[in-house]
This record gives structure tokens, C-alpha cells and sequence, in this order.
């Protein structure tokens, strides 16, 4: 508590040696605050153009054509990249050409300040969530700031739409130059593994069939056609051997005919195999086994009565004539013939496979590299193929993109407020600028008040001479002429009041001034002049 105290007279101490200083503050408010004024009077004014504008990102064709046209890149963020770089420097200059301000840079110094206060002084910013933006500058000049405001308009635009054009452009031009080198890297491709298969093809088929399959599949058609040629060479055996048993049979003394085949032998057997069917079934005395039997010993019959005239005629005639009246006998001929004509059909493609086995395993060591070479050269094709067919789809989905892009813009701007400027200046904020150069001369008084009291101490209490001294205090006396030197504190401070008023009475003339009658040190000048 005796701290807090402690400090609550040290703050009025320090308060009052201000106060007992106060002439200064007075004049040095009167000396910053008049030229602090007259220094905002006589800024000139400026004029601040406005434009405000809302670029739409959706077109309607995108759905539409999704997969057939190239995708584009975000718009949301192709369009920040574009408000980005709007105030690049050569942006910059690009509206400083078009509004001639260029032409009042004399010089390269006064040219680049001339770019900064551009970048410094056009605002580009977005306002809210959707795609609206901002375009503002301040001039001394309103049609040089309504100039600016509308260049840069105009360039914003034209970078969306120009940078788009250039980039289909540049996109065809690359495409088109990559489809002439790969269309002749093609034609090279095609022409050396053309020009391979003519060379190999004495050597063996160049197709994408393994090698070794190829040897492995003609062993097995080998060994196939030496296992028939065998199954066929046991059968002419067989026919030779019946056709030797036949002709014996046929020369025999007693003109006996063996191995007949008559006409009645097949439905012999038919009957036969119905008869052991019946008889599974039935009795013997059943009407449909004794019929069947009465027809199969017709049947029989009439087969002996044909060998017995074969008999007959075999006894009066040659054996020789027998042999070639016998049927069975031309029959086995025959087949031994066709046979015989297999069998050397089967050797020849058995050599044939043969020949082609030995071939393929002579070019053992051959054709792995040939087939090796050949697949480098097919694989070469393809790729080069794969990416031409792949360049040629390209190319068609960008004029498809091309064509999309004519029809209707990726991105279409649509101004909301077109760049205006107001008759009356936008600046300089006076008002503001007036009230804070008051607060900075009563500042800068109580700065030197303090300051002055600090340098200059006056002692006005017991405890700022106790603080000071190291004697006792034991009392306070007060002054003589107490009367004189109240009037002269009196006086001092009607001066310190009168002096303020005065001040504040300055600043509500400039307040006045801005807000009723607008008149500038610009205005003065042209009236004087």
C-alpha cells in the first residue's frame, strides 16, 4: 500500500512539473500543428476509379464433352494464378504505354518509379466467395486514373483469353511436329522390319511363335508320322500275308473255296444276333424264334448252294481265272495296293518331317538370334506405333478442345460496374490527416513539457526535497507574495486556455473546410494564377 501511494505522488509530481512547463506545450503544439495543417491542406487531391467485374468458370459444353476433349486445368485456379501475375512488370508497362504515362518519365530512375507507384497503386483484390473482383487507382488526374482502371481491365481480360489461344497454339504446333517425327520414325520402323522378314524369311518364318516351340511341335508331328507309318507297314504286312493265304488256298488241287464272302453272309449274321436276342427272352417254342430260325436256315442254304456252285465252277475252269473271279481275292489286291501307296506317302512325309527337324535343330544357334532381333524390331514398331496412334488421338481431342474453346470461352467475364471515377476527390482522407497531426503537436507539447521538467526540476512538495536532499524536512513556509503569484498563474493559464482554443478553433475551420466547402490550395492556386 505505501508503494502504491509512493508511486501515486510520484505520478503527480512528474504531472505537475508538466503542468509548471505547460508554456511549452502550447508552443509546440503551435508549431506543429500549423505546418503539420497547411502541409495536408496543400496535398493535392486525388481521384480513385472503380471497376468491378465477375468471371464465370462453368461452361456448359464440359460435362458434355468430358472424355472426348482435353481436360482443362482448374479454372479457380488458373484465374488466381492470372490475378497473381496481373501486376507483373510487364503488365505494368503495358498499361503504362497505353496511357501514355511513360512519356513522363524523362528518364530511367524516374521510369521505374513510375512502374513501383503503379504496382504501389492499383488494387486488384476478390471480393466474397464468388469470382467478383476489384479493380481500383488513384490519380491526382481522373481521366489518368479512369485510363488506368480500364487498361487494366482490358489486360486481364486479354491475358485469359490470349494465354488460352497461345497455349492451343503452342499444343498444336508441338503435336503436329511430333506426329511428323514419329510418322517418320514409323515409316523407318516398317521399312527395316520389312526388309528383315525378305532377308529371314529363307531361314525361317520371323513370327512372334518361340523357337523351341517350333522344333518341339515338329519332333512331335516326327514322331506322329513314324508311329502311323509303322501302324501302317504292320497292316500292309497283314494284307500281304492274307492276300499269300488266299492265292494258296485258291491253287489247291481239290479247287476247295475258302475265306467266301457271299451275298446271304451279312444277313446271316443279323439273323443270328436276333435269334440270341429272342432266345434270351423266349422259348424255343415261341412263334417269333421258330419264324426266325426258319429264316436263318433258308438263309444258310442258299449260302451253300452259292459255294457249291462256285465249286463247280472253280473244278471246270483255271486257277488262275478262279483267283481273278474270286472276290476276296481283288478285294485284299486292293488293299494291299493302297496300302502299299500309304505306306510310301507316310515315308515321304516322314523324311519330310525329318528334314525339317535336322533343319531347325542347324539353325539352333541361328534363329534364337534372329527371332531375338526380329522381336527388338516388332517391339520397336509397336512403341513407335503405340505413341503415334496415341499423338494422332491427341491431336483430335485438341481441335476438338479448339473447337469447344470457340464456341464458347472456358471462362467468360461479365463486368458488373464499369471503371467510373466520382467528381468529387477520394482522397486525401484530410479529416483523419488534420486530427492526427492535433494529436501529434499536443503530444510533441507534452513531450518538450516533460522533457523541460526533467532537465529543469522544480521543487514543489516535501517529498520531491526529501528525494533530492539528504537533510530533514521540518516544515513548509509559503511565498510572501502569495497574492502576486497566484494572478500571475491565473494569467498564465488564460493564456494556456486562449492559445488552445485558438488551436482547436485552426482545426475545426479545416474540418469545416473539407466538409462544406472542398476548397484545396490547388483551387487557390488556379484562382491566383
Amino acid at each position: 500500500m505505501k508503494d502504491l501511494n509512493l508511486a501515486i505522488e510520484m505520478l503527480l509530481i512528474y504531472l505537475q512539473g508538466v503542468w509548471l512547463r505547460r508554456r511549452y506545450i502550447i508552443l509546440t503544439a503551435w508549431v506543429v500543428c500549423p505546418l503539420g495543417w497547411l502541409g495536408v491542406f496543400n496535398l493535392p487531391p486525388t481521384y480513385q476509379a472503380d471497376a468491378k467485374l465477375y468471371v464465370e468458370t462453368r461452361s456448359v459444353l464440359d460435362p458434355v464433352l468430358a472424355g472426348l476433349a482435353l481436360m482443362q486445368p482448374n479454372p479457380d485456379q488458373e484465374l488466381e494464378l492470372m490475378a497473381k501475375s496481373l501486376l507483373s512488370r510487364p503488365n505494368l508497362e503495358k498499361i503504362a504505354r497505353a496511357t501514355d504515362l511513360d512519356v513522363q518519365a524523362p528518364d530511367a530512375h524516374s521510369y521505374e518509379k513510375l512502374i513501383d507507384d503503379l504496382q504501389n497503386g492499383i488494387k486488384f483484390s476478390r471480393s466474397g466467395r464468388e469470382n467478383i473482383y476489384l479493380i481500383s487507382y488513384s490519380n491526382a488526374s481522373s481521366p489518368m486514373a479512369l485510363k488506368v482502371v480500364q487498361e487494366t481491365l482490358n489486360t486481364f481480360v486479354e491475358s485469359q483469353v490470349g494465354s488460352a489461344a497461345a497455349d492451343n497454339k503452342k499444343a498444336s504446333e508441338f503435336l503436329e511436329s511430333q506426329i511428323k517425327d514419329y510418322e517418320t520414325r514409323l515409316t523407318e520402323a516398317e521399312k527395316r522390319l520389312s526388309e528383315f522378314k525378305k532377308e529371314q524369311i529363307a531361314v525361317g518364318p520371323t513370327s512372334d511363335v518361340n523357337f523351341y516351340t517350333r522344333i518341339e511341335s515338329e519332333k512331335e508331328r516326327l514322331e506322329e508320322a513314324r508311329l502311323q507309318l509303322k501302324q501302317t507297314e504292320k497292316q500292309l504286312d497283314s494284307a500281304r500275308k492274307q492276300l499269300q493265304g488266299e492265292t494258296a488256298e485258291s491253287s489247291s488241287t481239290d479247287g476247295a473255296v475258302t475265306g467266301f464272302s457271299s451275298q446271304y453272309d451279312e444277313r446271316i449274321k443279323a439273323l443270328q444276333n436276333q435269334l440270341d436276342a429272342l432266345l434270351i427272352r423266349y422259348t424255343d417254342s415261341h412263334p417269333d424264334v421258330r419264324e426266325t430260325k426258319r429264316l436263318l436256315e433258308n438263309l444258310q442254304q442258299l449260302r451253300k448252294d452259292e459255294i457249291a456252285q462256285l465249286r463247280q465252277n472253280a473244278s471246270s475252269s483255271s486257277p488262275n481265272s478262279a483267283m481273278a473271279q474270286n472276290q476276296v481275292y481283288q478285294e485284299l489286291r486292293l488293299n494291299v495296293a493302297k496300302l502299299e501307296n500309304e505306306v510310301e506317302s507316310q515315308r515321304v512325309r516322314v523324311a519330310n518331317y525329318q528334314d525339317k527337324v535336322d533343319s531347325l535343330e542347324r539353325q539352333r544357334n541361328i534363329i534364337p538370334d534372329i527371332e531375338a532381333k526380329f522381336s527388338g524390331l516388332n517391339r520397336d514398331y509397336e512403341i513407335t506405333k503405340a505413341k503415334y496412334e496415341e499423338l494422332l488421338s491427341r491431336r483430335e481431342a485438341i481441335d476438338l478442345t479448339q473447337k469447344k474453346d470457340a464456341t464458347s470461352q472456358e471462362v467468360q467475364f461479365k463486368i458488373i460496374e464499369p471503371p467510373r471515377v466520382p467528381f468529387k476527390p477520394s482522397g486525401p482522407p484530410r479529416i483523419l490527416l488534420y486530427t492526427v497531426v492535433l494529436f501529434l503537436g499536443a503530444f510533441a507539447g507534452l513531450f518538450m513539457a516533460f522533457a523541460r521538467s526533467q532537465f529543469q526540476p522544480v521543487v514543489t512538495s516535501a517529498l520531491q526535497l526529501k528525494m533530492i536532499s539528504d537533510f530533514p524536512v521540518f516544515g513548509l513556509v509559503s511565498h510572501t507574495d502569495k497574492e502576486t503569484v497566484l494572478k500571475q498563474n491565473r494569467r498564465h493559464l488564460w493564456y494556456f486556455v486562449g492559445l488552445s482554443l485558438m488551436l482547436v478553433t485552426g482545426y475545426t475551420l479545416f474540418i469545416v473546410n473539407e466538409l462544406v466547402f472542398g476548397i484545396t490550395a490547388a483551387k487557390i492556386w488556379e484562382r491566383l494564377l
